[in-house]
């Protein structure tokens, strides 16, 4: 798509936070069972979701234009894909992965943490690398 990149930086960080609350939301539809289970998701754990699609635009936003974008774009999508990834547990129980399911499930606030957690520190990279002159 070129038109993404000759568009401001502010359009790029726009259209990433679109596009992670997209991923998040169609993650959760498909795994979860319907759009139902994905609204009531995100109604619960709102306070989550939202700041970690503030900081990837955020990070999207600061890596405009530079080679590391895909990089920091890449980390940040890994990280949300990690958030989502405790919907698998619902299948897991059929596999006969009964063990991993339950870690997931148990564990689903910790790995929003941690998702939260790793987008804050390409942030305060970005931040830093912006502030240095790149």
């Amino acid at each position: 798509m070129p038109w993404v990149k000759s568009s401001p930086p502010s359009w790029r960080a726009s259209l990433a936070g679109l596009g992670m609350l997209t991923f998040y939301f169609g993650t959760l539809t498909i795994l979860g069972g319907g759009w139902g289970f994905a609204w009531g998701q995100f109604e619960q754990y709102w306070w989550l979701v939202v700041p970690i699609i503030v900081t990837f635009a955020g990070q999207v936003y600061l890596a405009s234009g530079w080679k590391m974008t895909t990089g920091s774009g890449s980390v940040s999508g890994m990280a949300m894909a990690a958030c989502c990834a405790h919907h698998v547990a619902e299948f897991l129980p059929f596999l006969g992965l009964f063990t991993a399911a339950s870690f997931l499930i148990r564990y689903q606030t910790q790995f929003m943490f941690l998702t939260l957690g790793v987008n804050v520190a390409g942030l305060i990279y970005l931040l830093k690398k912006s502030r240095s002159g790149r």
